[in-house]
């Protein structure tokens, strides 16, 4: 699942404050304006604190074909923020007593994992979490996790160059469980395993961002707890803050309720499904994953519902160093699968075929957002304009908000 960065990410009708009322009217009329412009065929915005809602709505179509509307319960993918669930849970099962963030992992895994060229060096569950494991997601071998619904009945080249070589490419991956591909990538016998699959460095040297590493630390959850990461996370997570309309996979949500999504050219995109789907593949709406952040705003300051302080702020905070990074003057960095960027900015971004979400909460102003669109972005020069408008006029809402406050 690749996470995406856009270029203005320094790193959202509810009742409205009455002090709020001149921001409100400028956000309505921005937001309107933009979904009026051809390039993002759907989005939702939410706009939030801890405890207070002060704006959600959906924009456009959900499916432009059925003519409809992309409301705040629709669902869609929304890839790379799913890894935080992975970072939620992993907190959950220490405080379970089921490893510690220094476990190796082959203290917990069925099958042995060691980085071919540092045999010698444990992979623990924290390397796995930071994404300084020294596993890499090698193409040749990663691509290989998406999985298309109908492979038969598509028709690669109406989508464009770069859409039509990739769906080509995968149209031949077969659905596998979460803990064979693992094995299939990770070890010297398995099909997928090759050299590339791990960096040049060792286990907790260099930071590199890698989905496969991220779903085997999900893995290790399911191992050590004995429950499936979607039973795991519906008990310790989705139920306990009331996160309906939210699953691991088409058959764990209401179909109905779930986005179509978009090529560049406006082309639906085919259904697919990954193999890591812990890495990116949770499906949710605008409305159910700003509980989800509330919760987590909450659990920082002392609400254990979620996660008690301790273990949110171990979670959120600053884990990885500048030598790392191997940039000394690196500002962002990274916890447990949670961005936490100049100190003051929490959240994480996704991005995958047909889909870009945002999920991030300002420190400083105590202010939260999440937008979800159903349209490709990499490689959409036009919609990720009118994401990056989106997000301008958001925070420029957020800024209004607490400044009336102060």
């Amino acid at each position: 699942m690749r996470q995406f960065i856009l270029p203005f990410l320094m790193v959202m009708g509810m009742a409205v404050n009455l002090e709020a009322q001149a921001p409100m009217e400028r956000l309505r009329y921005e937001l309107d304006s933009i979904s009026k412009q051809t390039g993002l065929s759907g989005f939702g915005v939410s706009v939030f604190s801890a405890d207070s809602l002060y704006f959600q709505k959906g924009y456009g179509y959900a499916d432009i074909k059925a003519k409809k509307a992309y409301e705040t319960n629709t669902i869609q993918n929304i890839g790379s923020i799913s890894k935080t669930f992975i970072g939620v849970s992993l907190m959950k099962a220490v405080a379970l007593g089921k490893f510690t963030m220094n476990t190796p992992v082959n203290d917990i895994l069925p099958f042995k994992v060691w980085h071919p060229k540092f045999p010698g060096s444990e992979i623990t569950v924290k390397h796995l979490a930071t994404h300084t494991s020294g596993i890499f997601d090698f193409e040749k071998g990663y691509d290989q996790s998406y999985v298309l619904e109908n492979p038969d009945s598509i028709t690669p080249e109406i989508y464009g160059k770069e859409m039509s070589k990739y769906l080509e490419q995968i149209k031949r991956n077969k659905a596998m469980p979460l803990a064979a591909y693992l094995e299939e990538y990770l070890t010297p016998k398995g099909s997928l395993f090759h050299k590339k699959n791990f960096l040049k460095s060792a286990p907790g040297e260099k930071y590199e961002y890698s989905n496969v590493a991220s779903a085997l630390a999900a893995y290790c959850i399911e191992v050590a707890t004995g429950q499936s990461f979607p039973e795991f996370t519906q008990q310790y997570i989705f139920d306990a803050i009331g996160m309906k309309d939210t699953g691991w996979s088409y058959d764990a949500i209401d179909r109905k309720k779930h986005a179509q999504v978009y090529a560049n050219n406006g082309q639906a995109l085919p259904a697919y499904s990954l193999n890591t789907y812990p890495d990116g593949g949770l499906r949710t709406s605008i409305e159910s994953l700003t509980k989800y952040l509330q919760a987590i705003i909450r659990s920082y300051e002392g609400d254990s519902t979620l996660l008690g302080s301790e273990l949110c702020r171990e979670m959120i905070q600053a884990q990885v160093s500048p030598a790392q990074y191997g940039d000394e003057e690196e500002t962002d960095n990274y916890g447990y699968f949670w961005e936490y960027n100049r100190d003051t900015v929490l959240g994480h971004n996704g991005g995958d075929p047909g889909i870009l979400t945002l999920m991030y909460y300002y420190k400083d102003i105590k202010m939260g957002a999440v937008f979800f669109t159903n349209t490709n972005v990499i490689d959409n020069p036009v919609a990720a304009k009118q994401v990056q408008a989106c997000w301008n006029v958001i925070r420029t809402y957020q800024k209004g908000i607490s400044n009336n406050k102060n």
